[in-house]
C-alpha cells in the first residue's frame, strides 16, 4: 500500500513539475520591437568613432539570417525598417536595400562583399555609411548584431548587439524568406547624369530630408 502511495506521489510530482515547465516556457512575452529598434540606433550613434554629418545619406540593409545570408524574414525586414525610421528621425537621409551582405565577417579596412550594382549606387548617391547586420533565432531569444560601415573606407564606425524575447509575435515574424523575394525593397535606380529625371524602379523605402 505504501509502495503504491509513493508511486502515486512521484507521478503527481512529475505532472505538476511538467505543468510548471510548460507554463515557464509559454510565459515568454513579446517586447516592443519599435522601442528595441530605436534604442539600438541610439546606441549605434553613441558608439560612433567618427561623426556622421547631419543629412548624410545612410543605406540601411535588411537584417539577414546569420546561417544563410540569402534568407531574411518579416522580422528582419520590419526591424530594419524601424532602424531606418530612427535614423531618418535623427536627421539623416535614408535608402533601404535588401542585399546578401555579410557584415559579420568583415575586418577593419576590408570591404564587404558588394555587387557591382550596389557599389555603383553607393558611389553615385554619395552614401556616407551602410547599416546592416544579422540575426540568429534561438529557443527563447533572437540575437541581433548591428554595424555601421563607412562607405568609403569600409571601416566599422559603430556596432552593437541585442536580443529580443521569442514571444508569439516574434516567432510569427521569423518565417524564412528569400532575399529579394516579394515584399523586399527594390534596388534604387541611380540618378542620371543629365538634368532629366529617369523613370525609377519601385523603391518601397526611400526617405529623404529636404535640404
Amino acid at each position: 500500500m505504501l509502495k503504491k502511495a509513493t508511486i502515486f506521489i512521484q507521478a503527481l510530482l512529475l505532472v505538476i513539475l511538467g505543468g510548471c515547465t510548460n507554463s515557464y516556457y509559454e510565459a515568454i512575452k513579446d517586447t516592443d520591437l519599435v522601442e528595441v529598434s530605436y534604442d539600438a540606433v541610439d546606441t549605434l550613434q553613441s558608439n560612433l568613432v567618427q561623426t556622421l554629418p547631419e543629412h548624410s545619406l545612410i543605406i540601411v540593409n535588411t537584417l539577414l539570417n546569420v546561417d544563410d545570408l540569402k534568407k531574411t524574414s518579416s522580422f528582419g525586414r520590419i526591424v530594419s525598417d524601424q532602424i531606418a525610421s530612427a535614423f531618418y528621425n535623427s536627421g539623416y537621409r535614408v535608402i533601404g536595400m535588401e542585399m546578401p551582405i555579410d557584415f559579420l565577417v568583415m575586418q577593419e579596412g576590408k570591404a564587404p562583399l558588394l555587387s557591382d550594382e550596389t557599389k555603383k549606387i553607393l558611389k553615385i548617391y554619395g552614401a556616407a555609411a551602410i547599416v546592416g547586420g544579422a540575426y540568429a533565432p534561438g529557443k527563447r531569444n533572437t540575437y541581433i548584431s548591428l554595424r555601421i560601415i563607412d562607405a568609403d573606407s569600409k571601416n566599422i564606425l559603430a556596432s552593437t548587439d541585442l536580443s529580443v524575447p521569442m514571444g508569439p509575435d516574434a516567432k510569427a515574424l521569423l518565417e524564412p524568406k528569400d532575399v529579394g523575394s516579394e515584399g523586399s525593397r527594390s534596388t534604387p535606380t541611380p540618378p542620371a547624369a543629365s538634368a532629366a529625371q529617369p523613370e525609377k524602379k519601385e523603391t518601397p523605402l526611400e526617405l529623404n530630408i529636404p535640404k
